[in-house]
Parts: structure tokens; C-alpha cells; sequence
């Protein structure tokens, strides 16, 4: 069914979250790690800078040609600076499905400026971190919205009784007395209640929500679960919407409608629409589809997981081989200390490489992933990191693992031998189309080596 995604974001120009979306902040383009010089308007008279203290510590304040500038750090997004500006901050390398990146990065999720907000258009891929910050955003309006009191419409309520309330309507009653053989009074009045369109909506939301997440074991989505339970215990008495209410034109015409003390509506009218119509947030560029709070991403830590779970996935159907994640311990980890054994009285420092591929319980492979660009050859504490990793696991061969490929480069490559130690140029271009191409390709290449 084709979506009509700008009838709402029409509709809520400049009411609930809108509202703080209307700041007409001038955008200062940058690229993650790299140092921007800053406008004289960011700057005050006493030399500081004039940014929002809470948005100050995700860059480094410094100096660049004798000029006030900022060193950005790993983060990807849109980062409101004041009101005023904005640092729209791309990733260093190119990447054309961050979303899918997003949404395979297991365990991963995004940091949320709830603070301040911007536009967001649509996008295809719908990451399961972006959808958990959906439901809370839904969660949190409908918070403000119950502590508001729920809308209620009057609708006409027909009764049939002894006890007639409202208007008596004369055939009816003697009909029915004639019928029945004693007295009976059928009467009309107008009731208020919470069952009407706008309310329906969001029950239907919470059901779809409850229904995605109720199967889900996971500690961190009990806490959403009981709180989409107790949404639709609230709604009690609101039936299922009519299918001309869950449009996106009837559901804008709930928000122009709205009264003003009711604006909370809708910003959780605005998220339900993106819950029921399955619609997909893009993380860059703006757009109309709605109006939330800034999500910013950590492209390091994204590439990482992305990359251990594309290799997971592609080699499980070898039950001899186990990818596992170094940096944690326990079932599915497999970080080691340093020193085994150690001297007494030492600190024994951690050893966390990204991904260990054992074969039949042995180590084989031992990578680090590198958020950057493949060179020729990889950087010297770069390999010394990673041998020092084969060391440690047994693993004769390692490979740092590069986000971008040139197309002439082949997944993995040989890049010469370290004493006992094969070091590997691993490479996968985030930018690929399609990107399910790359991932197999990068699969296969690493099977070859284990």
C-alpha cells in the first residue's frame, strides 16, 4: 500500500515536537575525527564558546590557523550546537547502507539527544535499535498524554429499560411495551468517551508493539513490555480503529484537529503513523516523515558488530566453526588476559580482539576490525596490535579488517609474514550495491583461511 509519508509531517508543523523542530539552525557540514573551524557567531566575547554545555563533550574544543575550531570525535549525525547552529556530521569513509549497518549491529545501540530534535525522512531498512527508540518515544508522548487526561467525544447512547435517560423516543418505547407487555422506555442521550479515532490509533500501535515484543526473552525488553502493557490498560474501553481512521490523511486530520491542550497527542499520532505503516527512519539528510529526537551513531562500534555478525551468519552452517566476540567473556567471548601466567603482585591487562574464529575448538583467525580506509599496508601499530593477538590465541594468521574496497582489491590479501604470523588485509566497501554481494564475497574469502 503506497504511504502518502507527507500528509503528517504536514500536519504537525509546529505543534508537539515540531515545535522545538522550528529553530531555523544553520548547518555547518563535517565528517567524523576531522577538526572544523567554527563561525564567529559560535564564539563569545570572552572567548567560549556559545554551545549547549550537554552537546560541549562530544567533540574537543581546540585551535586550528590561530582560529577557535572543534576536533570531532566518532559520532555521525546531527548535532545541535544552539540554537542557531548545527554540526551535520557524515561518516569518513563511504557508507550508503548505514541503516543495514545499524540494523546488523547486534547489541549496538544509538545514543539519543532527547533534548533537541530534527527532521527525518524515510528509509527502507528498519534497524531493530531504531524501532526499540521509536516505542519509547511512543511511550513517553502517551505518558504526557495520560497525565493530560485522554480525549473524549460525545457519542449518542441508545437504552432500552425502565430507567430512560436523555430523550424518550416515543414509537420505539410503545412498540416495545406493546411487544413485551409491560412497560418499556427507549431513550437517547450523549456520553463521553475515550473510543473515537485518535485513541484508536494508538491502541492499535501499542497491540502492534506488544505483539513484536512479547516473544522477546531478553532482559533489556521487559521493561518495554510491561510498559506497552500498561499503555493498553489505560486505553480500556478503546476498540479496534476503522480502517478510514488508520490512513495517513485521517490520521492527520486528527492532529490539525487537535485542541491546544491536548499538543501531545500529537507527537504520539506522529510516531504511531511510523509504527503502523512500517516506516523506516533515515539516520542522514533531513525530510517531512517526522519530527523526534537527534540519534547519533558510533560508526566504530557499528562497523565492528556489523562485521562479526555478517561473518557469524554467513559461516554457521559449519558447526565446526565459532565466531566470537573478544572484547567480552562468558558464553560466545573470548577475551584473555595478557600475561598467562603473570608475576606476583601484577595487573593483568585485557586482550580484545574484535572477532576469534575457532575451527573444531582451536583458533584459526583472529581479526581486527579498523573503521577506516584499507591501505596498501596496514599501519605498523595496527600489525603489532594484531600479532600480539595471534600470540596470545595460538592463531597463526590474523588480519585487520578495512571498511572500503577498491574494486581492483580482492576481500582478503596477503600482506607478508610476521616470525610464525600470516598478517591479512581484510576489506569490505560499505558502499557496495548490493552490499549482500560484498558481505558473501568477504565470507568466503575468510572460510578459505580457516
Amino acid at each position: 500500500m503506497a504511504v502518502n509519508l507527507a500528509a503528517l509531517g504536514e500536519a504537525i508543523d509546529g505543534r508537539g515536537f515540531a515545535s522545538a523542530g522550528r529553530l531555523a539552525r544553520k548547518p555547518i557540514a563535517a565528517v567524523e575525527q576531522d577538526t572544523i573551524l567554527l563561525p564567529p557567531e559560535l564564539v563569545r566575547t570572552d572567548g567560549s564558546l556559545d554551545v549547549y554545555d550537554d552537546v560541549l563533550k562530544l567533540f574537543r574544543p581546540t585551535y586550528s590557523k590561530n582560529r577557535p575550531a572543534i576536533q570531532c570525535s566518532g559520532w555521525v549525525g546531527y548535532i545541535p550546537l544552539n540554537d542557531s547552529f548545527a554540526l551535520e556530521v557524515s561518516t569518513r569513509v563511504p557508507v550508503g547502507n548505514l541503516e543495514r549497518l545499524v540494523g546488523m549491529a547486534v547489541g549496538y545501540t544509538p545514543d539519543i539527544l532527547r533534548k533537541y530534535t530534527r527532521q527525518f525522512a524515510h528509509a527502507v531498512d528498519r534497524p531493530a535499535s531504531l524501532f526499540d527508540i521509536l516505542t519509547d518515544q511512543l511511550l513517553d508522548a502517551f505518558d504526557h498524554v495520560w497525565e493530560g487526561g485522554l480525549m473524549k467525544t460525545y457519542g449518542r447512547v441508545q437504552r432500552v429499560g425502565s430507567a430512560p435517560v436523555g430523550r424518550i423516543m416515543p414509537f420505539q418505547s410503545q412498540w416495545l411495551s406493546a411487544k413485551s407487555g409491560r412497560p418499556v422506555a427507549v431513550s437517547s442521550a450523549f456520553h463521553r468517551s475515550p473510543d473515537f479515532g485518535p485513541n484508536r490509533v494508538l491502541r492499535h500501535a501499542f497491540e502492534k508493539l506488544l505483539a513484536r515484543y512479547i516473544g522477546i526473552r531478553e532482559d533489556a525488553q521487559r521493561a518495554r513490555v510491561l510498559r506497552l502493557r500498561q499503555a493498553v490498560n489505560r486505553l480500556v474501553g478503546v476498540g479496534r480503529p476503522l480502517l478510514s481512521e488508520v490512513s495517513p490523511e485521517a490520521i492527520a486530520g486528527f492532529v490539525h484537529r487537535l485542541p491546544s491542550q491536548h499538543e501531545y497527542y500529537a507527537d504520539a499520532l506522529m510516531v504511531a503513523q511510523l509504527i503502523i505503516f512500517d516506516i523506516g527512519l533515515s539516520i542522514r539528510g533531513n525530510g517531512g516523515v517526522a519530527i523526534l529526537p537527534s540519534i547519533l551513531i558510533d560508526m566504530a562500534k557499528v562497523f565492528e558488530n556489523y562485521v562479526r555478525r555478517v561473518l557469524a551468519d554467513g559461516l554457521r552452517e559449519d558447526e565446526r566453526i565459532e565466531v566470537k566476540d573478544g572484547n567480552k567473556g562468558g558464553e560466545g567471548g573470548a577475551k584473555l588476559d595478557l600475561f598467562d601466567p603473570i608475576a606476583e603482585g601484577l595487573k593483568n591487562p585485557g586482550v580484545t580482539p574484535d572477532i576469534v574464529i575457532d575451527v573444531e575448538g582451536k583458533t584459526k583467525l583472529v581479526i581486527d576490525a579498523k573503521y577506516k580506509p584499507a591501505p596498501k599496508v596496514p599501519e605498523r601499530d595496527d600489525v603489532n596490535q594484531v600479532v600480539l593477538y595471534g600470540a596470545r590465541y595460538g592463531a597463526h594468521r590474523v588480519m585487520l579488517l578495512h571498511a572500503g574496497r577498491k574494486a581492483e582489491r580482492q576481500p582478503t590479501e596477503l600482506c607478508g609474514q610476521v616470525g610464525d604470523f600470516q598478517v591479512y588485509n581484510g576489506m569490505v566497501d560499505l558502499n557496495a550495491e548490493p552490499i549482500e554481494t560484498e558481505e558473501t564475497n568477504l565470507v568466503e574469502a575468510v572460510r578459505l583461511l580457516l
